[in-house]
Order: C-alpha cells, then sequence, then structure tokens
C-alpha cells in the first residue's frame, strides 16, 4: 500500500486553532444536498428539490470563498467552524448557551491551551460554531418574516428584477438557510469539537483531513441517497428534540464528539505523528498512513452516520426556520438568479447585541 509521506510542519504556540475544512467540499455538499430531500413542509421541499446543486454551493461558501477573504474577516469568520469546550474547562454537555455569558465569565481567565496566559479571546479559544448555525437560522427567519405583504411578481419582469422586494428578500432567506447547512455540518466532524483537531497530542497528526477529506473522497456515487435512505430509517435523535437551534447543536457536537475513540483506534497508522517544542515553536510531523482507501473502508460506517446526523437536522431546521418565517409563497420566487460569491457575514453575537438562548 502507497503510505502518505511524511511532512513537518511548524507553528508557533500562539496561533489561532484550525482552520482546516470540516468534511471538505464532497462532504458538506452531500450534506446539503441530502437535507433537500429530507425537508417535510411540501412547499419549500418543492423549491429545494429543483436547487439541490444551489443548496450544495451555498454549504461550501465558508470554506471556499470566504476563506480568501481579507485577514479582517478570516479573523472573524475562522473560529465560528469548532466549538472546543476543554479550552475553557468545560464538557459539551455543560457548555452554556449564552455566549455573552460565556465571554463574561471566561475572557482573563488562565488559558487552558496557552499555559502561563490568559485568555485574551474566547471567541479564538472556545469557537463558535453553534451560535454561528443560529445566527443564519435567525436571519433566515427574519428575510421570511418581511415578505408579508409584499407584492408578488406579476410579469416576468418583475420575476427577475433583483431589486424588486419580494425576490432580495426571499433570495436572501434560501441564502441564508445554505450557509447554515455549513456550520450545522461542521458540528457533525467530531474533531471540530476537540482541541486536539489534527490528532498530535494522541499520535495521530494529520488526521483532520484524512478522515473529513480523504477518505470522504472514497465513497461512490450513491453516497447522497446513502445519507437520505439512513436518515428515513433513523428514530428521532435527540438533537432535534431540545427547545433552541443551538441546545440541538450541543446535542449534535456531544454525540459527534463520542466518535473520536473509535475514529483513533481504527486510523491505519503505519508511524506515529511526532510533537517537538522548541524555543516556543511547535515542530509537527504528520503520522504515516495507509492508502485512503483502507481509511475509507475502517471509517466508512462512522462517517456515513455523521453525515446523515448532520442532513437529519438541517432539513429540520430548515422546516423549522420556514415555518417561523410564516411560510412565504415559494412558486412566487422565479428568479435565475445564482449566489456565486454571498458577501461575508460577521458573527452578531460576540459583542453586547448577542442574541441570549
Amino acid at each position: 500500500m502507497r503510505k502518505f509521506l511524511p511532512t513537518i510542519i511548524f507553528i508557533t504556540l500562539s496561533s489561532s486553532s484550525s482552520t482546516l475544512m470540516a468534511w471538505g467540499g464532497r462532504g458538506h455538499a452531500a450534506v446539503c444536498e441530502a437535507a433537500v430531500f429530507l425537508v417535510k413542509n411540501p412547499h419549500l421541499k418543492e423549491y429545494l428539490q429543483n436547487k439541490p446543486q444551489i443548496m450544495a454551493h451555498l454549504c461550501n461558501i465558508p470554506d471556499t470563498y470566504w476563506r480568501g477573504l481579507p485577514a479582517e474577516q478570516r479573523k472573524l469568520g475562522d473560529p465560528t467552524h469548532f466549538l472546543n469546550a476543554e479550552n475553557i474547562g468545560l464538557k459539551i454537555k455543560d457548555m452554556p448557551t449564552d455566549y455573552r455569558l460565556i465571554v463574561e465569565t471566561y475572557t482573563g481567565r488562565p488559558s487552558i491551551k496557552n499555559q502561563n496566559a490568559a485568555i485574551f479571546s474566547v471567541h479564538d479559544e472556545l469557537g463558535s460554531v453553534w451560535w454561528r448555525a443560529d445566527q443564519f437560522y435567525r436571519r433566515a427567519i427574519a428575510d421570511g418574516q418581511s415578505m408579508k405583504g409584499l407584492a408578488e411578481p406579476k410579469d416576468s419582469k418583475e420575476e427577475q428584477n433583483e431589486d424588486f422586494p419580494f425576490n432580495k428578500n426571499f433570495y436572501q432567506l434560501i441564502v441564508n438557510l445554505g450557509l447554515m447547512g455549513h456550520f450545522v455540518a461542521d458540528a457533525a466532524q467530531p474533531f471540530h469539537s476537540t482541541s486536539d483537531y489534527d490528532g498530535y497530542a494522541s499520535g495521530h497528526g494529520g488526521i483532520h483531513a484524512y478522515y473529513e477529506d480523504t477518505a470522504v473522497s472514497f465513497f461512490d456515487a450513491d453516497l447522497v441517497p446513502r445519507i437520505i435512505k439512513k436518515a428515513k430509517a433513523m428514530k428521532t435523535p435527540a438533537f432535534v428534540k431540545q427547545k433552541t437551534l443551538v441546545e440541538n447543536m450541543r446535542a449534535l457536537s456531544e454525540i459527534s464528539n463520542e466518535d473520536l475513540k473509535s475514529i483513533l483506534k481504527v486510523d491505519p497508522v503505519t508511524k506515529p505523528s511526532e510533537l517537538k517544542i522548541e524555543k516556543g515553536m511547535s515542530f509537527r510531523t504528520p503520522a504515516e498512513r495507509k492508502h485512503g482507501s483502507v481509511g475509507f473502508k475502517n471509517f466508512e460506517k462512522l462517517i456515513l452516520e455523521e453525515l446523515t446526523r448532520a442532513s437529519l437536522l438541517l432539513a429540520f431546521c430548515w422546516d423549522e426556520a420556514y415555518k417561523s418565517a410564516g411560510e412565504p409563497p415559494v412558486k412566487a420566487y422565479k428568479s435565475y438568479r445564482y449566489p456565486h460569491t454571498p458577501e461575508f457575514v460577521p458573527p452578531d453575537y460576540l459583542g453586547t447585541g448577542v442574541v441570549k438562548k
């Protein structure tokens, strides 16, 4: 079997948490495409079933287009992809759901991640994926509610007018639903709920990309149908039974985090990774592993289960958001507008304007 050649990577100890992508492009697309066919509201489903490619595209935007934005936007956006509760000394199940309270409580406390230092930015050390998904959920609801009383397009000219109020609001509703999908999927990826996001603390360095991208690439063309079939057979899980979206996200992260031991147990490592710290620098040599096809065989059931969880929760959130938005008339929206490069949305829960849950 061909092995992955070792590469030495070094970073400073003060660097930020992982900027690796969760699930890679294919995994994120599969989650969102499958969710389209798991939606229960007949009106929303009828619209989305003709747009699975759009939802798959939107669900990749935070890892594609937004990753190439200026540093000041990346600094705000990168920590929204994960939630590392142990970095502030908590277990996932014990995490508060009020982000402002967390910031007020833990800012300035001794850092577990960086010894001999205080927590300067809770957002950087903890992450905020649950609240990021909730932000786009709230935005989608607001877009739909703003459509109440708006005139529907009455002719082809108005149907294709991007500035026509009805079109503009419905377009933004769909964009926000799609962007939300990315962060729901992030919470289903086990390595996005641990500070050891790339496995170096356990000798599994390089596991993140190998698991979410390399192994996923070996699924056959029936990945989305397999997710849909598995989701329809799944009993109602805890992560769609909570009172709020943030609580559902917490339940999803908790169950996903429990998969870590199983993943590491079957990781086909032939030579453990190395981690050396010298003069404030961290030198990393990734683990050597068997070919990705071996990893796929070992991880297949786990990955399929995690992708299914994400799709199931996402479809549930889409249904709930559409219902809360007042179920705007989707048949009236006939614009061909495609969301190639949606504008970056800064987190709205980091300051005093945080929404309490």
